[in-house]
């Protein structure tokens, strides 16, 4: 009894930990703009659709990871918008000229485009995106 307690247990601890690495989403664009605003961050627009399988590889191996999730949480208001469900969604992928997904759009606490991915990057590639768009707007 004593040995299905500790793996329980040990279970449990692994379960709980693994959303360390997890987004905080917003799925408000104009929530998330005040958001930014409050806490002098970027938000960063995920434009996606449910039928999009990089957007979901996007979301598996990219999100997922833990330096990229610590970077959006220390630097982004992250928010994920479907242009075929949402009419923001739909509004901000024709102002941002999307053309396909997923695109990633950068926008500064005013809503003005800072930066933008377009298509699928492993994580250490859209890491290094981040920081470099943090960059930019500290210059600004």
């Amino acid at each position: 009894m004593r040995g299905y307690l500790t793996i329980a247990a040990l279970g449990f601890l692994a379960f709980g930990t693994s959303s360390l690495g997890d987004v905080d989403w917003a799925s408000n664009y104009d929530t998330a703009l005040q958001r930014a605003r409050k806490d002098n961050k970027l938000v960063m627009v995920d434009l996606y659709t449910d039928w999009c399988g990089w957007c979901k590889k996007l979301d598996r191996d990219t999100y997922s990871d833990k330096d990229v999730a610590d970077k959006l949480a220390r630097d982004f208001v992250a928010v994920k918008l479907n242009p075929e469900k949402s009419p923001t969604g739909a509004k901000l992928a024709q102002q941002f000229g999307t053309r396909g997904y997923p695109h990633v759009v950068f926008v500064n606490a005013s809503g003005s485009r800072v930066s933008e991915i377009q298509g699928f990057l492993p994580p250490k590639e859209f890491l290094k995106q981040l920081i470099e768009v943090s960059k930019q707007a500290a210059k600004r």
